[in-house]
C-alpha cells in the first residue's frame, strides 16, 4: 500500500506580510459591520468655549430627552475656565468629543458634522437648551420627511418666540435667518455644504440660502417649541460685522442686478420696522403688507434667475 506524507511548513518567525494581512482582514470586517449598524435618528452637536456657567445646563437638557435614539457630540475649543472639567463628567454619554483649539465656531461646527452619524443634525450650543424633555420624541412623531425641519425657538432673555411664521420662506431669509437651535438638518446636506469658515457670523445663513433658495431642498415648519437660545452670541452683538458679511454673501451668490433688487427689499423692510415700531407679524398688518408686495417681486426674480442658470 502506497503511503503519502504531508509536510507542514512551520517558519521559525512570523512572515513579514502577516501583520498587514491581519490589518486588511480586520478593516474589511469592521467596514462590513458598520454598514449594517443602525445609525441614530438625531445627532445633537454642542459647540462651546469657556462656557463654565452654561455648559452643564445644555448637556443635561440633551441627556434628559425621553427619546433616546440620538447621539451627543461635544466640540470644545480648548476651554481654560473649567468647562472641560464639566464636560468630562458626562464623557460616557458622548459618541465623540474633543477639547482643542479651533479656528472659530464654524470650524468647530464642521468638526462635529464630520463625526456625526445621525440622519438629522441639530446644533444646541452652550447656553441653549431644549424646551422640554420630550422635544425629540415629538419631532420624530411628526414624521421626518423634509430635508430641513424647523420649529419655534424662544429668546432666553425675554422668553418669547423669536419670530413669526412667514408664508414664504424667501421673504424671511433675505432679511433674517433660521435659528440652528430649532432646526433639524439632514446630514447629507451639511456634508455637501459644510459651513464656510471664512465668515465669522453668517455661514449658517449662507447655508440656508444655498440649500433652500438656490437648490430648493425640501423644508417644513412644525408648530412646536424646540429650544431656548442664548442672545449673547456674536451674531447678536456685532451687528456691523454681520451686515458686512451678509453683503459679501450676496455678492458671492447672486448677480449684481439681483443684489440691487434685494437691497430695495431690505430697505423697505427696515422702513416698515421704523415706521410701525414693531416686528412685521400679525399685529402690524400695514407694515407687513407693504414689505410683502416688494418681497413677492424679489421671490419671482430669484426663481426666474435660478431657472435660467
Amino acid at each position: 500500500m502506497q503511503k503519502y506524507y504531508f509536510f507542514v511548513y512551520r517558519p521559525n518567525k512570523t512572515p513579514e506580510y502577516l501583520p498587514f494581512l491581519r490589518f486588511i482582514c480586520n478593516f474589511a470586517v469592521t467596514t462590513i459591520l458598520l454598514q449594517y449598524k443602525e445609525m441614530p435618528i438625531f445627532s445633537i452637536i454642542t459647540v462651546c468655549y469657556n462656557e463654565v456657567k452654561n455648559i452643564r445646563k445644555t448637556l443635561e437638557s440633551t441627556l434628559s430627552q425621553t427619546f433616546k435614539d440620538y447621539e451627543l457630540i461635544v466640540v470644545d475649543g480648548g476651554s481654560t475656565d473649567g468647562t472641560k472639567e464639566i464636560i468630562l463628567q458626562y464623557e460616557q454619554h458622548y459618541a465623540w468629543w474633543c477639547s482643542e483649539p479651533d479656528k472659530g465656531i464654524y470650524n468647530a461646527m464642521n468638526k462635529g458634522i464630520s463625526h456625526a452619524t445621525g440622519d438629522y443634525l441639530l446644533f444646541l450650543n452652550a447656553g441653549d437648551w431644549f424646551h422640554d424633555d420630550a422635544v425629540l420624541e415629538h419631532v420624530y412623531q411628526q414624521g421626518m420627511k423634509a430635508d430641513i425641519i424647523e420649529g419655534h425657538t424662544i429668546r432666553a432673555d425675554k422668553m418669547v418666540r423669536h419670530r413669526p411664521v412667514y408664508k414664504d420662506l424667501y421673504e424671511h431669509l433675505f432679511v433674517d435667518t433660521i435659528s440652528h437651535q430649532g432646526t433639524f438638518i439632514r446630514r447629507e446636506l451639511l456634508l455637501a455644504h459644510p459651513y464656510d469658515e471664512k465668515y465669522k457670523i453668517v455661514s449658517d445663513w449662507k447655508f440656508w440660502l444655498e440649500a433652500l433658495v438656490l437648490e430648493e431642498n425640501s423644508y417644513t415648519f412644525i408648530d412646536m417649541d424646540i429650544s431656548y437660545f442664548d442672545m449673547s452670541g456674536i451674531s447678536f452683538t456685532q451687528i456691523e460685522l454681520r451686515e458686512n458679511e451678509r453683503e459679501s454673501v450676496y455678492q458671492e451668490l447672486f448677480p449684481p442686478h439681483m443684489v440691487r433688487f434685494i437691497h430695495s427689499y431690505i430697505r423697505a423692510y427696515h422702513l416698515a420696522l421704523v415706521k410701525y415700531a414693531v416686528y412685521l407679524d400679525e399685529h402690524s398688518h400695514k407694515g407687513y403688507e407693504l414689505v410683502r408686495k416688494i418681497a413677492k417681486r424679489v421671490v419671482k426674480l430669484v426663481k426666474r434667475i435660478k431657472h435660467l442658470q
